[in-house]
This record gives structure tokens, sequence and C-alpha cells, in this order.
């Protein structure tokens, strides 16, 4: 079978957040790989100027390699 799966996995996992400038929202859904390997990073308040959304298409890397390289949290 190797990276991908017989059957997508299709359920989804969606998120939305908004302060006084802006609202966003974000959804994620798996598909036929074996493991997700695309990840999001949302951070609309970095100081009173600044947000920051990011998406990560992982193309075989983990999600957390992926936010690490960020380096936001």
């Amino acid at each position: 079978m190797g990276v991908y799966l017989s059957t997508p996995k299709t359920e989804k996992l969606s998120d939305d957040g908004e302060n006084y400038r802006l609202r966003y929202g974000l959804s994620c859904v798996q598909g036929w790989r074996a493991t997700m390997e695309d990840a999001h990073a949302a951070f609309p308040d970095l100081d009173n100027l600044t947000a920051f959304f990011g998406v990560y298409d992982g193309h075989g890397v983990i999600p957390r390699q992926i936010l690490s390289s960020a380096n936001l949290d």
C-alpha cells in the first residue's frame, strides 16, 4: 500500500478566528495519503499591525518538521 490509502480519509478539520481587524477560516483534509503531510499556521496578532498565515504542503514531510522550520510558536 505504501504512502497511499485504499480509500481516502475525508474528515475535515476546520477552524476560524478573528480580531478587531480581520476574520479568517481554514480547513484541511488528509485525502489519499497514509498520514497528514500538510500543516498551517495562523497568528492574527503578532503585533498591532502584523498578522501571519501560512499553508505548508508537506510533500512527504511530517507537519511538526514543517512548523518547526517556521519557528513562530
